[in-house]
């Protein structure tokens, strides 16, 4: 399937140039991708719920001196097609890792499985990991019904620790934050010598000044 849709961000001007963008959804079944896909290029919300084989659809916008023509990959994501699907990956410029936020299973399987696929078979195309179905993070039955299996929908804080930990790291915490925006002032935290030797020099500064 292919539909298209144009924009534009620029108030007057044709575009000089042209960017070819591939957009690869990925993520587990009836997380919310196909819903994604059509917001974004038709700007029209489907609730009815379809299985997915492969989908394609096309969306042209025109931004500054730039129309981008993006081609919007809509994957399965039954096992069926697991051997089938990284056919898709090939000159991905990026990937979308969707969840549903309702399932908190579906994050999980975003860092562990999917993650994973797009690593192997996508190459290092930029990955962005996307919660979809928002509006139910805060729907009475659904909070309810996360909450007999002693479970929660998914916060945001969440999402960035579940990524952060597949990519080995770790929120960043003030003492890096401090240390990175040193190192870009080509300075350093203080130690605890600089501390004693500034502690020996203050006592003859002031005499000096005296």
């Amino acid at each position: 399937m292919w539909s298209g849709k144009k924009c534009s961000d620029s108030a007057a001007g044709t575009p000089t140039a042209e960017e070819e963008v591939k957009v690869v959804l990925v993520g587990d079944t009836q997380c919310g991708k196909t819903s994604l896909v059509q917001r974004f290029v038709s700007d029209t919300f489907i609730e009815a719920y379809t299985p997915t084989g492969f989908e394609k659809y096309g969306y042209t916008c025109t931004v500054a001196d730039y129309r981008v023509n993006f081609s919007v990959w809509d994957t399965s994501g039954t096992t069926a097609y697991d051997t089938v699907r990284p056919l898709a990956y090939q000159d991905a410029r990026i990937f979308m890792l969707c969840f549903n936020v309702a399932e908190p299973e579906s994050l999980h399987n975003a860092a562990a499985k999917w993650y994973r696929e797009v690593r192997t078979h996508g190459g290092s195309a930029p990955v962005l990991l996307c919660g979809c179905k928002a509006d139910l993070r805060h729907d009475k039955e659904t909070v309810a019904m996360l909450s007999k299996l002693r479970s929660h929908p998914v916060t945001s804080e969440e999402e960035t620790v579940a990524m952060l930990s597949k990519l080995r790291s770790h929120p960043v915490t003030s003492e890096e934050e401090t240390v990175a925006m040193l190192s870009k002032l080509r300075s350093h935290p203080v130690t605890s010598e600089e501390v004693s030797t500034a502690a020996i020099r203050l006592p003859l500064v002031l005499r000096n000044i005296s």
